[in-house]
């Protein structure tokens, strides 16, 4: 009967070795094989980041228009050479809306746009003990930058196209919540290096909330 050996009671932080290297298995501490997807797996490594505006009680501004104005970025997302990420899921909740809510939010990428006056956001990981940060420089709520020059590809694009009359007294606009979730889509979008991501959140006077996350690998990693 064969024999298969893993890696057990391991503690160290988990590394890539090199192109063509064999390597053990990892299992648990009590020597269980385990399996698991490689959401888990980069969760796992500290390789899923999350990008948000709005928290608590504070929500973010997003894009007042009639209409989404490509230049002005409610999300931004510069990766840089060398690294990939790969959208997993964005979550967006308007908290606020106008008089009349056109509701519009939208996931593009390519190259060429540049970002203008904006609020900077530091990625958090998913595993904080394993010390990894992002390699991406992420803005939100950027007004008079300038759009993408080239659109490689609108990954998902979400909202309600027609005026909506909020009834005095406050009434409900409903869905107030759109989501992004890569799995539902069925696809994984390898994006970069050197491109850009880019997501808009437009309404009339909207404030919310959303988060934001993907995963960042070495560009050795998917080619």
């Amino acid at each position: 009967m064969a024999v298969i050996k893993g890696d057990a009671r391991q503690t160290s932080s988990v590394s890539r070795v090199s192109e063509g290297a064999e390597n053990y298995m990892r299992m648990l501490r009590d020597g269980t094989l385990g399996v698991a997807d490689l959401i888990a797996l980069w969760s796992l490594e500290g390789r899923i980041f999350t990008v948000s505006a709005g928290a608590a009680t504070s929500p973010a501004t997003f894009q007042d228009s009639a209409a989404l104005l490509t230049k002005e970025f409610d999300l931004h997302i510069s990766v840089p050479a060398g690294v990939v990420i790969i959208p997993l899921s964005w979550n967006v909740v308007y908290e606020a809306f106008g008089t009349t809510a056109i509701v519009e939010c939208c996931l593009q990428y390519g190259t060429g746009s540049v970002v203008g006056t904006a609020t900077s956001d530091i990625p958090s990981s998913s595993n904080a003990n394993t010390g990894l940060t992002s390699a991406c420089t992420c803005n939100v709520a950027s007004a008079t930058g300038t759009a993408l020059t080239t659109v490689v590809e609108e990954i998902w694009h979400d909202g309600d196209q027609e005026a909506t009359t909020r009834p005095s007294g406050g009434g409900v606009f409903t869905p107030s919540t759109y989501r992004y979730n890569a799995l539902e889509d069925g696809v994984l979008h390898i994006i970069g290096p050197s491109q850009q991501l880019v997501g808009f959140v437009v309404s009339q006077a909207p404030t919310g909330f959303f988060q934001f996350k993907y995963a960042e690998l070495p560009v050795s990693s998917v080619e």
